[in-house]
C-alpha cells in the first residue's frame, strides 16, 4: 500500500501536467541518480498562431457598390471597421464571426462609412517621392514656401500679436510645423502645395503655440478665434499624404 504522502506527490505531479498542457506545454518527469531528485523537463508544444486571411468582398450601401478587404484575425475579439486616407475600407474579425454578422455591423455603421470614404475622395493627397525627388522638390518650392509662410503669418498674426523669432522652412516627414519655446516658427516646405483654407489653419496652429504652448482648451480656444470650424479643417489636414 503506498504512503499517504507518495499519492499527495503523484497528484501534484498530475496537476502539474494538466496545467502546462492547458498553456500549451506537455511536460514529463524523470528521476535522477543524485539524491534521488525528480527532475522535471518542459518541451515546449505550443501550437503555432493560426494564420490571418484576407479576402475582396463587396456590399451594397444606400445604392453604392463598396468594396471591402475582410481580415480573418484569431487574435481579434470583436469585428472592427477601419476606413484609411487611401479610400481603403478594411474589415477585421475573429474568424468565428459569420457573413451575416460582419455585414450586419457594416450596414448599422453605413452613413459613417460612406462620409469617411467620400470625405476621403476629396482630400488633396501629395504623391509619395524618392528620397532625391523630394530633395530636390524641397530645393524647388522652399524659396515658395517661406514666401506664404511669412505672408500668412504676418497677416493672422495680427489678430494674436504674438512675439515671434525666425521663421524657417524644413524638410521633414511627418510634421507639418513646429513652434519652439525661442519663438522660432517652422513650417513644412510642402505648405505650397496646400489649399489656401489647410495653409491658413496650419499657420494659425503655429502662432496660438506662442500664447499656449500646449494642446489645451485655451489653445484651441485662440484658434477657433480665427479658425472657428477648425476641427473639420485639422481632419482634412491630417488626410492629406
Amino acid at each position: 500500500m503506498p504512503h499517504p504522502f507518495q499519492k499527495i506527490k503523484r497528484t501534484i505531479k498530475t496537476l502539474q501536467r494538466k496545467s502546462l498542457k492547458a498553456v500549451g506545454f506537455s511536460s514529463r518527469f524523470r528521476r535522477t541518480n543524485r539524491a534521488g531528485k525528480i527532475v522535471r523537463i518542459i518541451k515546449s508544444t505550443r501550437r503555432a498562431p493560426r494564420p490571418i486571411t484576407t479576402s475582396q468582398k463587396q456590399i451594397t450601401l444606400s445604392g453604392q457598390e463598396i468594396e471591402y478587404i475582410l481580415r480573418l484575425n484569431p487574435r481579434s475579439k470583436s469585428i472592427r471597421l477601419a476606413i484609411h486616407a487611401s479610400g481603403e475600407f478594411i474589415v477585421t474579425a475573429p474568424p468565428r464571426a459569420t457573413q451575416i454578422m460582419i455585414e450586419s455591423l457594416i450596414k448599422l455603421k453605413a452613413n459613417w462609412i460612406l462620409e469617411k470614404i467620400n470625405h476621403f475622395k476629396t482630400v488633396v493627397k501629395i504623391p509619395r517621392k524618392s528620397k532625391a525627388e523630394q530633395k530636390a522638390e524641397y530645393a524647388r518650392l522652399r524659396n515658395d514656401a517661406l514666401k506664404i509662410a511669412t505672408e500668412k503669418v504676418a497677416y493672422w498674426n495680427t489678430f494674436y500679436n504674438f512675439k515671434y523669432k525666425n521663421i524657417s522652412i524644413k524638410n521633414q516627414k511627418t510634421r507639418w510645423g513646429s513652434c519652439s519655446r525661442n519663438g522660432n516658427l517652422n513650417f513644412n516646405y510642402k505648405i505650397a502645395l496646400l489649399s489656401d483654407k489647410l495653409a491658413d489653419y496650419l499657420v494659425v496652429h503655429e502662432i496660438c503655440h506662442l500664447g499656449e504652448f500646449n494642446h489645451s482648451a485655451k489653445f484651441w480656444t485662440l484658434v477657433a478665434k480665427t479658425i472657428p470650424d477648425y476641427a473639420i479643417v485639422r481632419r482634412e489636414l491630417k488626410g492629406v499624404k
